[in-house]
C-alpha cells in the first residue's frame, strides 16, 4: 500500500491558516493524481541517456510507433502538471474561504449602488480576512475616499478599511475585532468627501 507523506509533517504549524488551507488544496490533488504509471515495457526498453547524447549522424531512428508511445507519454505528463499548477495558483490577493457573505444596498446617497462583503475564517491570533465587491459607486473627487464600518446599534463605530473606487471595486480587508460585540452583519459603507471625517454619510448598509 502507497504511503502518503502527513500534511501536517510537511508544512508545519507556522503557516497562516489561509495559506494553509491553499497549500492543503494542493496537497490532497497531489494525493489524489498518485504516483506516474510505470512505464511499459516499449518505454523501459529505450537506451537512455546513451542514445540521447550520442552523435545525431549515424543514430539509429526509433520506430514510428514508439515515438508515439513516447510522445503521448510526454503529453500526458504535460497536462497532469499543468493542472496541478494551476490549482495551486490559482488564488488571488483578493481571494478567500468565505465563511459567510452580506448583502449590502444602496441607501438614498447612493440608489444604484450594491456590494457584497465576504468573511473569511479567522486565524489563531484573532485576525479575520474579509473581501468587498462593491459596483454602482461614484468616484469621489481627489481627497475623497470610501470607509467601511462595523456597526453597534446601528451606528458605525469601529473602521475596517479605507478604499477608493473606479467602476466596479474589489478590495481585500484584514481586521481584528470580537465580532459578538457589534451588530450581526452590521457593516455599512460611508461616503467621505474631501475635508470631511465624520462616517455620516452612509451609502451601502445590509440589505434587509
Amino acid at each position: 500500500m502507497r504511503q502518503v507523506p502527513d500534511f501536517d509533517d510537511l508544512i508545519g504549524g507556522d503557516v497562516p491558516a489561509e495559506e494553509r488551507e491553499r497549500l492543503r488544496r494542493t496537497h490532497d490533488l497531489l494525493v489524489q493524481a498518485g504516483p506516474p504509471p510505470e512505464l511499459s515495457p516499449e518505454m523501459e526498453a529505450v537506451p537512455w541517456p546513451d542514445d540521447a547524447l550520442a552523435p545525431l549522424y549515424g543514430r539509429k531512428r526509433k520506430p514510428a510507433g514508439q515515438r508515439r508511445l513516447l510522445l503521448a507519454a510526454a503529453l500526458a505528463t504535460a497536462v497532469v502538471i499543468g493542472v496541478l499548477l494551476g490549482q495551486a495558483t490559482s488564488s488571488s490577493p483578493t481571494s478567500i474561504d468565505a465563511r459567510r457573505a452580506i448583502k449590502l444596498h444602496g441607501t438614498e446617497l447612493a440608489r444604484n449602488a450594491e456590494g457584497t462583503l465576504e468573511l473569511g475564517k479567522g486565524d489563531r491570533h484573532g485576525n479575520w480576512p474579509m473581501v468587498l465587491h462593491v459596483k454602482n459607486l461614484k468616484k469621489l473627487p481627489n481627497g475623497g475616499y470610501y470607509d467601511l464600518y462595523l456597526t453597534r446599534n446601528g451606528k458605525p463605530l469601529v473602521l475596517c478599511g479605507t478604499f477608493n473606487v473606479d467602476g466596479e471595486t474589489v478590495v481585500r480587508f484584514t481586521a481584528a475585532y470580537d465580532l459578538d460585540r457589534f451588530d450581526r452583519n452590521g457593516w455599512v459603507v460611508t461616503r467621505q468627501p474631501r475635508g470631511h471625517h465624520e462616517p455620516d454619510q452612509i451609502v451601502l448598509k445590509p440589505a434587509v
